[in-house]
C-alpha cells in the first residue's frame, strides 16, 4: 500500500470549477436518521440564513423522531439528559422551548428559523407533474405559508433537454459555515412508498415511519455529508448561481437576488476536499455552461485504484437510459464507458471491488445487470478469485409465525478507493449522474475519514452493531461538546469495528460469506443476519430457484 504522500501526488480532482481546499472539515453520515438529526440541529441554531435545493421536499416530513426528539416525559432523567445535550450543542432557551413543544417537521423547523429573523430560501425542482415524485406546488404553498421564500426552478424543462433531465442535487447551507451534500432529500414520495428517514437497522416495519394508511414505506439506505469551513462556500456558490439564474431568467424582483457572502474562516484540518458538480448543457446561463466535475472525480479516482474500490450506488449503467429497459437498444455513454474500463483495468491489475446495488431500482435494472455483466466478462480471473463482488440489501421480520422479507432501497452514492479517497453526493453511476442531470458531490482525500466511512457502512450491512451504537459513532465528530462517557463508548465501537473489518479484503470476504449465508436463510424462510444478499441477475436468480 502506498503512503499518503504518494497518494497526494496522484491526480484525484476535477478541474475548471471549484478549488481543492485544505482548510475545511467533512463528516460522513449513514442513513436519514443521523443526517436529518444533524440538519435539524443546524437549522434551529441558524442565525443568518438557510438555503436548500433538493430533488424533492415534503414540508410535513419529521426530521427528528421517537426518542431522538423526546426520550421521556417532562422532568424525567431521559428528557433532562436530552435538554442538557441540546444546551451543550449551543441551543438557546427559545430553541429548547421550540424543540419541546413542536413536531420537528421541515415546515415547523424552517418556520421557526424565519420567526427568529433568519432568511430561508428554498429552490424547488419544477418538473413535469407526470414524472414528479413529490407534490411541488404543495411543498411551495406549505413552506411559503411559514415565511420561507421559495422558487420553482424550471431549468431542466424544454426541448433542448434530455427527456427525463432532473435537478437532482440534495444540498443545504447554513450561515455560510455549514453545508450538507449527499443523497438524502427531506422527502416522503407522494405515493408514500419511500420515506427518506430511516434508521441503521432498516426495520421491516416501524411506527416511526408509518403512513396515514398504516403502511411502513420501503426501507431506505443512504449517505450524506456535512462540510464545514471554506469548502461550504463552494456549495453556497452553486446554490447562489442556480437561484440567481432563475431570478434573472424570469425577470423576478431584484430583491430576490442573493449577494455573495464572505468566506467562512479557515479551519485546521488533515482533509483535502473538493466540491464537484454536473451541470448539463442548456440548463443554466452561468459559466462554465457545461460542468462534468463528478465524471472527472470518478475518472481520476478509479484510475488510481491499487488495492480495492468499495461502491454503493443506485445504478451501474453502461448505456444511456431513456425509458426503455433494454440495454442493447440504448446509445453508449462515454463517461460510464470510461468508468467501467477503469474498474476493469483495476480488477485486471489484481485489485478487489465490492458494489452494493438495489435489487428493485425504480428503473433500469437490466441496465445495471448489463454494466455488471460487462465487468464480469472482461475480468474472468477476478471472478474466479472472487475479487469482484456485487451485493444487495434486504430486511426481514417474523409475522404470525412466518418470516417476511423486504428489499432495502439502496440510494447511497458512495465510492471509496484504497481507504484514502472517498466521495458522497447525488451523482449516480449512470449517464444522468455523469452528464444529464444537475448534481453535486463532495470528495475527500483523508485516510482516517475514508476508512471510518467504510467501517460504518460495512458494520451496518453485516449487522455488527446496534442502531444506537452506529448513531453514536456517526454523530460524535459533530458535537460541540462530548462527555467522557460518549468518548469512551465511541472508542469501544470503533475498536470493535476495526478488529472485525480493519483489513478491507477480510471485510469483503465477510460480506461475501454473510450474503450467501443469508440467501440460504431466505430460501429456508429464516431471519436474515444483517442485510446483505448477493446481487443476482434474472438468470442467476432462476438458477437459484428464485422468482
Amino acid at each position: 500500500m502506498q503512503n499518503f504522500a504518494q497518494q497526494q501526488a496522484k491526480n484525484w480532482w476535477a478541474e475548471g470549477d471549484t478549488p481543492v481546499r485544505r482548510d475545511s472539515r467533512v463528516s460522513y453520515f449513514v442513513d436519514g436518521r443521523a443526517t436529518m438529526l444533524i440538519m435539524c440541529y443546524h437549522f434551529i441554531k441558524a442565525q443568518r440564513y438557510i438555503y436548500l435545493a433538493n430533488w424533492g421536499m415534503t414540508a410535513a416530513i419529521e426530521l427528528v423522531r421517537g426518542t431522538d426528539h423526546r426520550p421521556g416525559p417532562d422532568k424525567s432523567p431521559e428528557q433532562k439528559a436530552l435538554l442538557a445535550e441540546l444546551r451543550a450543542q449551543g441551543f438557546q432557551d427559545a430553541d429548547i422551548a421550540f424543540w419541546q413543544t413542536h413536531d420537528l417537521t421541515l415546515q415547523n423547523v424552517l418556520g421557526y428559523a424565519v420567526s427568529k429573523g433568519v432568511e430561508v430560501k428554498v429552490l424547488l425542482w419544477k418538473s413535469i407533474p407526470l414524472f414528479s415524485h413529490y407534490d411541488q406546488q404543495l411543498a411551495y404553498d406549505e413552506l411559503t405559508a411559514v415565511g420561507v421564500t421559495c422558487i420553482l426552478d424550471d431549468s431542466a424543462l424544454g426541448i433542448l433537454h434530455h427527456p427525463v433531465e432532473s435537478l437532482h442535487q440534495k444540498i443545504s447551507i447554513v450561515d455560510g459555515k455549514y453545508a450538507f451534500v449527499g443523497g438524502v432529500d427531506p422527502m416522503i414520495e407522494k405515493q408514500g412508498e419511500f420515506d427518506r428517514w430511516d434508521t441503521h437497522s432498516h426495520p421491516f416495519s416501524t411506527p416511526l415511519r408509518r403512513t396515514a394508511q398504516g403502511i411502513t414505506p420501503h426501507p431506505w439506505h443512504d449517505a450524506h455529508s456535512l462540510i464545514e469551513g471554506p469548502a461550504a462556500s463552494d456549495v453556497e456558490l452553486n446554490f447562489r448561481e442556480r437561484w440567481n439564474d432563475v431570478v434573472h431568467r424570469h425577470h423576478m424582483h431584484q430583491k430576490l437576488h442573493i449577494a455573495e457572502h464572505p468566506l467562512p474562516p479557515a479551519l485546521q484540518s488533515q482533509t483535502i476536499v473538493q466540491i464537484a458538480r454536473t451541470i448539463p448543457e442548456h440548463t443554466y446561463n452561468f459559466k462554465p455552461l457545461i460542468i462534468r466535475g463528478i465524471a472527472q472525480f470518478y475518472k481520476n479516482a478509479l484510475s488510481n485504484i491499487q488495492e480495492y474500490v468499495y461502491l454503493e450506488n443506485q445504478y451501474l449503467w453502461l448505456r444511456t437510459f431513456t425509458g426503455i429497459d433494454i440495454p442493447f437498444m440504448a446509445s453508449d455513454n462515454a463517461e460510464m464507458e470510461q468508468n467501467i474500463r477503469a474498474l476493469g483495468a483495476a480488477l485486471q491489475r489484481g485489485a478487489s471491488m465490492a458494489i452494493i446495488l438495489p435489487d428493485h431500482p425504480n428503473v433500469g435494472r437490466a441496465f445495471s445487470d448489463a454494466g455488471l455483466a460487462r465487468l464480469r466478462d472482461e475480468t474472468p480471473q477476478a471472478m474466479e478469485e472472487e475479487r469482484l463482488q456485487a451485493f444487495t440489501l434486504a430486511t426481514s421480520q417474523r409475522i404470525d409465525g412466518t418470516e417476511h422479507y423486504r428489499p432495502i432501497y439502496v440510494h447511497a452514492k458512495v465510492a471509496i478507493v484504497d481507504g484514502v479517497w472517498a466521495t458522497v453526493g447525488s451523482g449516480n453511476l449512470n449517464n444522468r449522474g455523469m452528464r444529464d442531470d444537475t448534481e453535486l458531490n463532495v470528495a475527500t482525500l483523508d485516510p482516517e475519514l475514508a476508512h471510518g466511512l467504510r467501517l460504518m457502512l460495512q458494520g451496518e450491512h453485516l449487522g455488527l452493531l446496534h442502531d444506537d451504537d452506529l448513531l453514536t459513532l456517526s454523530l460524535l465528530r459533530n458535537k460541540q461538546y462530548e462527555t467522557k462517557q460518549e468518548q469512551e463508548q465511541a472508542l469501544r465501537i470503533r475498536t470493535y469495528l476495526e478488529a472485525a473489518l480493519g483489513d478491507p479484503l477480510v471485510a469483503f470476504r465477510m460480506m461475501h460469506e454473510r450474503a450467501w449465508e443469508n440467501l440460504n436463510r431466505y430460501k429456508a424462510k429464516q431471519a436474515l443476519i444483517g442485510h446483505l444478499l448477493p446481487y443476482l441477475t434474472a438468470d442467476e436468480a432462476l438458477d437459484q430457484g428464485l422468482n
